[in-house]
């Protein structure tokens, strides 16, 4: 248990972030590039760059280097989508939102998280590292006969840390962890959260 200055929470997550991306490099790019906006392409007015026909988001395909709409039939792998680089679409400059994810979480150093939430800059590097090394992104774990991902970790908030000022801002920050590393609805990850949920199948419940 960590004593922090009350409502202080997304500055220690964001500088968690900041460590676990830039500074140890660990992330899921699989799932990031799957399961995420990761790859989305942003142009100078921070929205989506789209395709003018349907509105579709696009991304850029590393191996035929050019852009698509993120559903395209023709992206062969989608792992061969880029998370990273300067393109231009119909004369847009654009990024991959991922990279500006990871330029904008450069100014969450630890001691700024150190000054605003008094928790030590030390104990906010030593928390990150333990959460970026416990999730052992790449590992997989069998059950019932078929391998699945396996991140053995889960940052999540409730009424607590949600009872603040911007508290949407900070539960975005938080889940940022889990998105980071690829522990959203995987074995040992965070599990049907945010709470919606179908029910088992046996009982035709819809809870929200």
């Amino acid at each position: 248990w960590l004593s922090l200055r009350p409502g202080t929470d997304a500055v220690i997550a964001l500088a968690m972030a900041n460590i676990i991306l830039n500074e140890l490099e660990i992330y899921d790019v699989d799932f990031i590039k799957t399961r995420t906006n990761g790859p989305y392409l942003v142009g100078p007015d921070l929205l989506y760059v789209r395709e003018e026909q349907t509105g579709k988001p696009m991304l850029w395909d590393e191996k035929e280097d050019k852009a698509k709409v993120w559903d395209d039939p023709g992206i062969a792998e989608e792992t061969d989508v880029a998370l990273f680089g300067n393109y231009e679409v119909n004369g847009v400059k654009c990024q991959p939102s991922f990279q500006l994810l990871r330029e904008h979480l450069k100014q969450y150093t630890s001691e700024v998280a150190s000054e605003v939430s008094t928790v030590p800059a030390a104990t906010i590097r030593r928390i990150a590292t333990e959460f970026a090394q416990a999730a052992r992104v790449g590992s997989t774990i069998e059950i019932q006969g078929e391998s699945l991902p396996y991140r053995p970790v889960s940052a999540i908030m409730f009424r607590g840390g949600q009872g603040h000022t911007n508290s949407g801002h900070t539960y975005f920050a938080v889940c940022l962890l889990n998105v980071i590393v690829g522990a959203m609805d995987v074995p040992g990850g965070t599990i049907g959260w945010p709470p919606v949920s179908l029910g088992y199948p046996e009982t035709g419940r819809f809870v929200i």
